[in-house]
């Protein structure tokens, strides 16, 4: 992706587990699919992946990621992606016990 980024929360540097993974959110393609950053343990070294929006649900529960907040102007943009595909809410960080 070009250009600056927008601040979002970031992918920790280190965690107390290596084997934690962390997925943020870049923005979208073509108004199906989702384009996300994932990393597990280590913020220093993430790859960039595109899926479509219920696989990349699919993909995020399967490796218990914890989903960090999208800079705000791609949120509204991956509600609007979420109700089209009937799962309002699907991108809702979990709430924090």
């Amino acid at each position: 992706m070009g250009g600056k980024q927008p601040k979002v929360d970031a992918i920790p540097a280190r965690s107390d587990d290596p084997r934690q993974a962390y997925v943020r959110i870049l923005g979208t393609r073509l108004g199906r699919f989702v384009e996300f950053e994932f990393s597990l343990g280590d913020g220093d070294l993430a790859v960039e992946l595109i899926l479509p929006l219920l696989a990349f649900e699919e993909f995020r529960k399967a490796q218990n990621a914890i989903l960090l907040a999208p800079a705000e102007s791609i949120a509204a943009e991956l509600d609007r992606l979420a109700w089209r595909a009937g799962q309002p809410g699907l991108l809702r960080r979990p709430e924090k016990n």
